[in-house]
């Protein structure tokens, strides 16, 4: 959804509500090219080509005028300065929208900040693309963030809607996800969070900039594709589907729904299902589909992955998830807590849940429970950018009547600018 022109230095963002007369949102290829005396054509190209943005606009107000000359004649600081233009919608950078970087370090779009946090690989995934990084968690409070270098964050102004969704394979585990408020010199202010994989969130009063992150829930390797931050739009990422039925879902309904090794099953007064493990004893749970080899999933490539009840999962030691064909033949295992690919020719997924053995005893309803199932190949929406800009050229042309003004701006991506 477009908005309008956003523009300012951080924490002097001003909306430019007259929409431009002529808009150019270009590249600067910086491709050069050489013709031998065979006729042969040789290119050479940069591996960045940083936005251009040309707007004019005629008969803007006063106030929008004088805004943009104190940015052009840098009455207010040397720059650069933060752009959200109406084109723009994903403000992650293309390739970090992928999980992919084009730096030399991976930490310069993304970053941890909390101790055990884990580490960025390169991806060793068949057919991942070059430069495409995963997240290995090392503990469930493992926190990353999205970076904006040189800002310490994305650039908001108070009263905007944001939207943050975590990468698509974060979505099939408990994962949470984060909004740090910075002021316009980054230091930070507070936070809103929410248990799931999006958050939607109104600036508060003195925030400039944002830094979007997310905690994986669960020890692990996540991918980092997919990931979409927006401002005042509309548009809903992709959710994952739970491949359990309503009433297994929420715990409730016959028994017959699980099937237990060492844990005795029961109806509370509620009519929820509840397990019970004695001391010293160990114990299975498997979420039972009929006489069905599991649940059934979507056709095509996905990933799936189990999220279980706080006090369920405190107990719980693994999660085996098997994948079986339409025969009921079993194709793969996969045990552990993270995402699990699921297996060419698998048309059907079963969960089961190990206990170990403790010195007390367990005891605790076993929904609400989510087997939850997304379709990687879905499209997200790509990344736009969110570049710092530096303004270029600048044209201030006095209309009639006064005080109206035709103003023409050009603007270039920067890495930073000085006096």
């Amino acid at each position: 959804m477009p908005r309008n022109l956003w523009v300012g230095l951080p924490g002097q963002l001003r909306e430019i509500s007259q929409a431009a007369t002529a808009f150019e949102r270009g590249a600067d290829l910086g491709v050069s090219q050489f013709t031998s005396l065979s006729g042969q054509i040789t290119t050479i190209a940069p591996k960045r080509a940083p936005r251009r943005i040309k707007l004019t606009f005629d008969r803007l107000s006063q106030d929008d005028a004088a805004h943009l000359d104190r940015l052009a004649r840098r009455i207010d600081g040397p720059g650069p300065v933060d752009l959200l233009d109406p084109v723009a919608r994903n403000l992650l950078d293309p390739l970090q929208a992928e999980g992919r970087i084009a730096s030399s370090s991976p930490y310069n779009v993304w970053y941890t900040s909390v101790s055990g946090s884990g580490r960025l690989e390169l991806s060793t995934a068949a057919g991942a693309l070059p430069q495409t990084y995963v997240w290995k968690a090392e503990t469930t409070t493992a926190q990353l963030n999205w970076q904006r270098r040189p800002r310490a964050g994305f650039p908001v102004s108070p009263g905007m809607r944001v939207r943050f969704t975590l990468p698509k394979s974060w979505r099939v585990g408990p994962c949470a996800t984060r909004l740090h408020w910075r002021d316009a010199a980054g230091t930070y202010l507070s936070s809103a969070a929410d248990t799931g994989h999006t958050l939607v969130a109104t600036v508060p009063a003195g925030a400039a900039l944002v830094t979007p992150s997310g905690v994986a829930g669960e020890i692990g390797t996540y991918g980092l594709d997919g990931a979409v931050l927006t401002i005042d739009d509309d548009h809903v990422p992709t959710a994952p589907v739970n491949l359990l039925p309503a009433e297994q879902a929420a715990g409730r309904g016959p028994l017959t729904q699980w099937s237990a090794t060492g844990i005795t099953l029961s109806t509370d007064a509620s009519g929820y299902a509840v397990a019970s493990l004695a001391a010293s004893t160990t114990g299975t749970l498997t979420f039972v589909n009929g006489t069905q080899k599991g649940h059934a999933l979507p056709p095509g490539a996905g990933l799936v992955g189990l999220v279980l009840p706080a006090a369920v999962r405190s107990r719980a030691q693994s999660c085996a998830l098997t994948f079986h064909d339409a025969a009921g033949a079993s194709l793969a295992t996969v045990t552990g807590w993270s995402p699990a690919a699921v297996p060419a020719g698998a048309t059907h997924v079963s969960a089961t849940v190990s206990f170990a053995s403790a010195a007390t005893a367990f005891q605790s309803r076993i929904g609400p429970a989510k087997l939850l199932h997304i379709d990687p190949a879905v499209p997200q929406l790509p990344g736009d950018g969110c570049p710092v800009m530096a303004v270029t050229a600048y044209t201030d042309s006095p209309a009639r009547p006064l005080p109206y003004r035709n103003v023409s701006i050009e603007l270039a991506e920067v890495a930073g600018a000085s006096n």
